[in-house]
Formats: C-alpha cells, structure tokens, sequence
C-alpha cells in the first residue's frame, strides 16, 4: 500500500488550521510593516491575483508571508525565487518566514547576496502580533 503525502494525510480541521494561521500571519506582518511602508496592503483584499501576499505600489515592495511547522533553506529559496518571477519589475522582493517556536525571518536580495535576516533587524521594528477586531 503507498504511503499518503501532503494534504491526502491530514483531516479537513488540520488544513483549515493551517490555511488560518498562515492568514493571521499575514495580517501580522501587514500591521508592523504598515508602521515602515505606509502605501502597503494585502493582494488578496483588494482582488488580486498577483501570487504573493502583500504590495506597495509607493514603496515598490513585493512580499510574500510562509508560516511552516519548519522550512530548510532549499524551501526558502524555492518561494524566494518564485516571487522574483512573479512579482513587477524593478520591485524589490522580501520573503518572510515563521517556524514554530522560531523568530521572524526576512530573505531578501542586497548587491545580488540572498541574506536571512530577523524581522527586527531587516526593518528596525518590533514584530507584534495584530490587535484583536473582536475588542472595542
């Protein structure tokens, strides 16, 4: 009997789990990026199809957010390079990255060297989670 792979293993719960917390990680880094990129905001509310998560048409910033259970760096560069071919010319691409129990990450390119850095490093700010919209 083969052995299942991917989603074919996992019950409906895990992946609605999975696709949750990788949403609320991207209103997460929309909020404290907002903080250094005032023009930024997130493809997916505005109807975009444009295959990474967040923009800044003011900024020229493309930005695709991973939330993993673990990530080599084979994994990183794969999604790194992907957002290079998608994302609009003469953009500069970040990709950031969250493990479990793991800091922030941010790949991006400086004078052609892919650097990993931490979120509060890359941008000078603290990372923080987004304030609740169920509390007034």
């Amino acid at each position: 009997m083969k052995k299942k792979v991917g989603n074919a293993c996992r019950t409906k719960n895990q992946i609605r789990n999975s696709k949750s917390r990788g949403a609320q990680f991207e209103y997460d880094v929309e909020y404290n990026l907002r903080k250094k990129f005032p023009g930024i905001y997130m493809t997916k509310e505005r109807g975009f199809c444009k295959q990474y998560d967040l923009c800044s048409d003011l900024e020229m910033v493309a930005i695709e957010c991973k939330f993993h259970a673990k990530m080599s760096w084979s994994k990183m560069l794969k999604y790194f390079y992907k957002l290079q071919q998608v994302a609009t010319e003469k953009y500069v691409c970040a990709l950031i990255v969250k493990t479990n129990r793991q800091p922030v990450l941010v790949m991006s390119e400086v004078n052609d060297v892919i650097k990993l850095e931490d979120f509060t490093q890359k941008f000078g700010i603290l990372f923080e989670k987004h304030p609740s919209t169920r509390q007034k």
